[in-house]
């Protein structure tokens, strides 16, 4: 790490930053001036966990950051399997484990890695690693619980399911390493759209990914998944066979309703299946509505 921290003094910083913001634990870069811990740098999955934007991580004292500050200042005692706790913006918890590195001038990195789900103390909703954003098992528990509200108050519930394209083709072409890169770039590109802080974003099979959000209007729920579509084919990345031309594409299935009485949550999420099963059929690279 010493030999990274020299790295950004020189012309390899951008590289650096690339390399940082795409890492699959959370990275946070800490300066203390006056006996106060600040948040200089924090990268994508970090914010993913926290379910902020970057922008709002850099800045932050790491108390506002953390529930659970260190008790010591100086983390000279931080290492792997220590555990800290930070919360997200709706409140919900996440377990990780952090080891910290002390550089010169007051500053230190801080590496956050989610709990994995079947150690002890660990909360399902974790981090899903490959792409940065949460679990299909977090997502589902938010549905049924907005599902019961909107029973209740007549609110409206969107669920978008989307599908990359001839995804088999590319994980065997690229490998799995080359494929989780896409995945996370893939997933970062929905949350960028979908920021409202009650929009869920998760990963679902192989190449999915769903998408919930409350009080959304059709015609809104329907843009955004149009935007969310063409701004994956517009990250031009090369898919030799795509069946929707050179470059990595999405079909998405888009199902907004007010939750009918004697329905399940389970209704909404095969309507999004078949609507994107018909968006694939139809040639893919496009968002088709689907209906309760």
């Amino acid at each position: 790490m010493n030999d990274a921290a020299t790295v950004t003094t020189t012309s390899d910083a951008q590289l650096l930053g690339e390399v940082l913001r795409h890492a699959l634990d959370g990275i946070a870069v800490v300066e203390t001036s006056d006996g106060i811990m600040k948040v200089a740098y924090g990268n994508a999955t970090l914010a993913a966990l926290l379910r902020r934007s970057e922008e709002w991580v850099a800045g932050h004292r790491l108390e506002d950051v953390e529930v659970e500050a260190p008790a010591d200042p100086n983390l000279t005692n931080a290492g792997v399997g220590s555990r800290v706790r930070l919360k997200r913006v709706d409140g919900t918890l996440v377990d990780c484990e952090r080891w910290a590195v002390m550089l010169s001038g007051g500053r230190m990195v801080l590496y956050y890695r989610p709990v994995p789900r079947n150690s002890p103390g660990a909360l399902a909703a974790a981090l899903e690693r490959s792409s940065g954003v949460s679990t299909e098992e977090q997502l589902l528990e938010m549905l049924v619980r907005d599902w019961s509200i909107g029973q209740r108050d007549g609110r409206s519930v969107t669920l978008m399911h989307f599908e990359i394209d001839s995804w088999a083709d590319y994980l065997e072409i690229f490998g799995r390493g080359a494929s989780d890169n896409v995945l996370r770039q893939v997933g970062r590109t929905i949350a960028s759209v979908m920021k409202r802080a009650s929009d869920v974003v998760a990963r679902s099979g192989q190449g999915g990914f769903l998408v919930l959000g409350v009080s959304m209007e059709a015609d809104a729920a329907l843009h955004f998944a149009d935007q969310i579509v063409s701004r994956i084919r517009s990250l031009s990345i090369h898919h030799p066979r795509s069946v929707t031309g050179k470059f990595l594409t999405v079909s998405a299935g888009v199902v907004t309703a007010k939750p009918p009485r004697g329905a399940t949550h389970a209704t909404m999420l095969g309507a999004t299946q078949v609507a994107v099963g018909e968006a694939t059929a139809s040639g893919g690279n496009r968002a088709i509505r689907g209906e309760i």
